[in-house]
């Protein structure tokens, strides 16, 4: 009698035939991801564009813009620059052409009062002159001719004013004039003006017999020079300078006393002796030679 039949471990036919008809059945395609990043590696529709962020599959970055050329000119621009070349010249106008500048007073500073229409008239500034346009060192210049004046400084005062400030001639000395009175002379030796008599405080001066004061004679220059030199308190004393000369200067002081100053030079160190003798009596004070200074 035949018994069971054995397995043999190894799939028969029928398991075969399993297989095969599960093979029959309809195949599946790949999973969804596979197919996703199958298809970026083949440069198919769902690649990332060139230039794509990272992360965002299928968004391509927009292009940047091109840089723009230069603006073309506009008609506000031309407009402004015709504006401004009309404002430009009307202040040109203004200025030049117009009477808003146009002196409309001299104003005179630093004179006596009995010198200001004196001053104005040598300014000779014509009605309707240009302030802006004026020569200031022209007016200067005729000013300066008056014979009171020592400087002049001309100035503006917008506009429409010529401000002219004068300093006058001081007075170190009085000599007697030709046609009578005295001649006052300033620190330079120049006679500026004639009066009646020495004003007080201004001491004499005695020239030679036939000389004029002037800038140009030796002497003169020098009496100035030792006057400008003394110190105030000394100037106060003094009553009478006589030059002979350059080298022959002497003055007379309240109290009667003679001061014998000899050439004109040293005048500081001669003006610090004299005031330390002028301590001791005496009636002459030679400080010709300043170290070897003498009262008698």
């Amino acid at each position: 009698m035949t018994g069971p039949a054995r397995p043999t471990g190894r799939p028969g036919r029928s398991g075969r035939a399993s297989r095969s008809g599960r093979a029959g059945r309809t195949e599946r395609g790949p999973r969804p991801e596979k197919a996703a990043r199958a298809d970026r590696r083949s440069g198919g529709a769902g690649a990332r564009p060139e230039g794509a962020a990272a992360g965002s599959p299928g968004r391509a970055r927009r292009p940047r813009p091109a840089a723009p050329g230069p603006a073309r000119p506009r008609r506000g621009l031309w407009i402004g620059l015709a504006v401004g070349v009309l404002l430009v010249a009307a202040v040109v106008a203004l200025t030049v052409f117009s009477p808003l500048l146009d002196v409309r007073e001299v104003r005179v500073a630093g004179a006596a009062p009995d010198q200001d229409e004196a001053v104005r008239g040598a300014a000779a500034v014509a009605p309707g002159t240009s302030l802006l346009w004026l020569d200031g060192d022209d007016v200067a210049e005729r000013v300066r001719s008056l014979p009171r004046v020592a400087t002049v400084d001309v100035s503006r005062d917008w506009p429409g004013t010529l401000v002219v400030t004068v300093a006058e001639r001081e007075p170190v000395l009085a000599a007697p004039a030709p046609g009578g009175g005295v001649v006052l002379i300033d620190a330079t030796g120049f006679g500026y003006r004639t009066m009646p008599a020495r004003p007080p405080g201004v001491p004499a001066l005695i020239l030679p017999p036939g000389v004029l004061p002037s800038p140009d004679d030796p002497g003169t220059r020098s009496a100035a020079d030792v006057v400008v030199a003394l110190p105030a308190s000394l100037r106060a004393d003094l009553l009478e300078v006589r030059a002979n000369g350059p080298y022959d200067v002497a003055f007379l002081l309240t109290g009667e006393r003679e001061v014998r100053w000899g050439a004109d030079g040293d005048n500081e160190r001669k003006a610090a002796v004299l005031a330390a003798l002028l301590t001791r009596p005496g009636s002459v004070y030679d400080v010709s030679t300043p170290d070897l200074a003498v009262v008698r």
